[in-house]
């Protein structure tokens, strides 16, 4: 049962990444929402809503003074803050419920505290699932990437790894052959913390591979959203180990490893799931 008076503020998740996934969580209950004929969640955003695309999202910026007085003394019975809390939020906790979702390893909760990962949830916070968008099709196999590097003539990989990890002299053009179609190749660094993973599983919704150092096996954000085989593992940090790396990212193994990727992150987070875990706390 979707609760009908809740407001979303997203005063964090602003990187693309980040709002995609909150995006598409807020997609799940306006499905729900549909199905009951109720309006869509009201969404107010403090940055762009850019990167935020659903139904409902609307820029606070945006808002008149007396829209936003009205908004935060009257409007909501329940109040889910994502990153962190404007100064006025206290206004918020007197009068309504709140939950709070942060990617910060260590935030000030203002309100029930929530986790995308159960792996941050040490100390007993609720976990809400995230949902992710196909961009690119199982059955077709990385064909609709591959028709899009042999126009561009380039082709993206991401690295679980800061750049410095690099050796140096290392040349990531030298992987293709200078006939193949991806005659150079872009590299996109982050690391294997809760946004980066949420880049990396972004991403190869879109067919690009993932390279990552081997994870250790206790915590890794990584591992759990594309699982033990969505990635391609660096062997060894010097020259040849990266390039054979990124070898086997631009070839079958990369293919491989993203239609992997795709099939657990389809398999292991469903927008079902996804609904269950937030309306739950509402």
């Amino acid at each position: 049962m979707a609760v009908k008076d809740c407001i979303w503020f997203i005063s964090g998740f602003h990187k693309p990444w980040e709002a995609s996934a909150a995006a598409g969580l807020a997609g799940a209950l306006n499905a729900a929402r549909k199905t009951e004929d109720m309006a869509p969640l009201r969404v107010y955003v403090t940055g762009g809503t850019g990167n935020f695309r659903t139904a409902g999202a609307c820029s606070w910026k945006s808002m008149t003074f007396f829209e936003r007085v009205s908004t935060v003394l009257f409007r909501g019975k329940v109040w889910h803050l994502w990153g962190d809390a404007p100064f006025w939020w206290r206004f918020i906790r007197l009068r309504a419920r709140t939950v709070h979702t942060s990617l910060d390893e260590k935030p000030s909760w203002n309100g029930h505290p929530t986790r995308l990962f159960a792996e941050q949830a040490d100390c007993g916070e609720s976990v809400i699932r995230p949902t992710f968008e196909v961009r690119v099709s199982v059955a077709g196999d990385d064909k609709e990437m591959r028709e899009k590097q042999g126009k561009n003539k380039s082709s993206a990989f991401i690295i679980m790894s800061e750049p410095q990890d690099l050796p140096e002299g290392l040349n990531i053009e030298a992987v293709f052959p200078t006939n193949s179609s991806a005659a150079s190749a872009d590299a996109l660094f982050t690391e294997d913390s809760p946004s980066g993973a949420l880049l990396a599983a972004s991403l190869t919704m879109q067919g690009i591979p993932v390279i990552a150092a081997p994870l250790l096996k206790g915590r890794s954000y990584l591992r759990a959203l594309l699982g033990n085989d969505g990635y391609i593992v660096l062997q060894s940090r010097d020259a040849e180990g990266w390039q054979a790396a990124l070898s086997s990212a631009a070839g079958e193994p990369g293919r491989f490893a993203s239609a992997s990727a795709r099939r657990f992150l389809n398999e292991n987070y469903p927008a079902a799931a996804a609904l269950e875990s937030v309306e739950a706390l509402y």
